[in-house]
């Protein structure tokens, strides 16, 4: 029997689970509200290390340093979530004993709906999340994509509906997706709380903005990555109303330049797509992480790895720097 152990970290909760022999078995979980980093990452650390498990694989929101061997590998990096700019997050909730495999809440699920979830040859999925913020997670040839860091097409720009004046909300890049289509964006635009988004009509005006913005994404996807198959989840994607109107905004803004018989009004419904694991998409990419990370190499050696000041004064900068310079001090494996 293997035990794989998985963290899941998200703007509003961060989830901590153990499943034995699949990442689909799961049969213990926990879950905290994000707080502050030092509390929660607190909390999960506890959490763990009650706990025997082979593996652990984390999966958290961007951006992140994935980067193994580099000063910042196992941080949350330049977030537009103040609070956790330059957080350790493995320095925290790693004791180094175990394999481990870090990546974005976006790419660890694509991996898993790559993995369990993909047609007979296929080699690349997209995974996008919308909640307080938007996300998009990359396979290509089989392999999460990481590149010079790891993909953001959340923070793309897009041309907004004709007429649209609201300036968004990112406060990095304004009406970006991210800016229109988060769960942020459309109560700010709709005036009221993101509570409160549950109970607007299907038929709300602002679905349609967050739909448009939604269906330019993932056409900019489709021309620049090719991917066979677009899986969008999230707490926004709960409402599963958005999914026709997203695919409408899809085909509209392609505008049949690119030919393929999944490209069609016929057969969009099965090319963007919702998680058949619906909320869970998440954990378990993060419990894919644990059990990519235990078939793989050992985990690595970071006695020597250095910790930059930098992060430090730019997180506090950012209102966290005693809380990060807490999280900073990691164990030596």
């Amino acid at each position: 029997m293997v035990l794989l152990a998985a963290v899941e970290g998200g703007g509003t909760t961060w989830v901590a689970a153990i499943a034995k022999d699949h990442p689909e078995n799961i049969i213990e979980r926990a879950e905290w509200p994000t707080t502050s980093p030092a509390e929660t990452l607190g909390l999960v650390r506890k959490w763990l290390d009650a706990r025997k498990f082979d593996a652990l694989g984390v999966a958290t929101f961007g951006c992140i340093d994935p980067k193994l061997g580099s000063p910042t590998w196992g941080y949350i990096t330049s977030t537009p979530k103040l609070d956790w700019r330059y957080t350790d997050v493995l320095g925290v909730i790693w004791d180094g004993k175990v394999p481990v495999q870090f990546d974005t809440d976006v790419n660890a699920p694509a991996l898993a709906e790559y993995m369990y979830n993909a047609e007979p040859g296929d080699t690349s999925c997209v995974y996008i999340t919308v909640g307080t913020g938007v996300g998009v997670g990359v396979v290509v040839n089989s392999k999460p994509v990481h590149g010079l860091v790891h993909p953001e097409g959340g923070h793309m720009k897009i041309a907004p509906l004709e007429g649209d004046t609201f300036p968004g909300v990112c406060p990095f890049h304004g009406n970006c997706v991210e800016g229109l289509a988060s769960s942020v964006a459309v109560a700010k635009r709709k005036g009221c709380d993101r509570s409160e988004l549950p109970n607007l009509s299907d038929d709300d005006e602002v679905w349609e903005h967050c739909a448009h913005a939604l269906g330019s994404l993932c056409a900019s996807l489709v021309c620049g990555l090719s991917p066979e198959r677009i899986v969008i989840s999230g707490g926004v994607l709960q409402r599963a109303a958005l999914f026709p109107k997203i695919r409408k905004h899809f085909l509209k803004v392609l505008n049949e330049y690119i030919v393929h018989p999944k490209l069609t009004e016929e057969n969009v419904g099965s090319f963007i797509t919702p998680s058949k694991w619906g909320n869970t998409a998440g954990l378990i990419g993060a419990l894919t992480l644990s059990r990519m990370a235990l078939e793989g190499t050992q985990a690595p050696d970071t006695s020597s790895r250095a910790r930059p000041l930098v992060p430090y004064l730019l997180a506090a900068l950012g209102g966290a720097g005693i809380a990060c310079v807490l999280l900073g001090l990691r164990k030596k494996a």
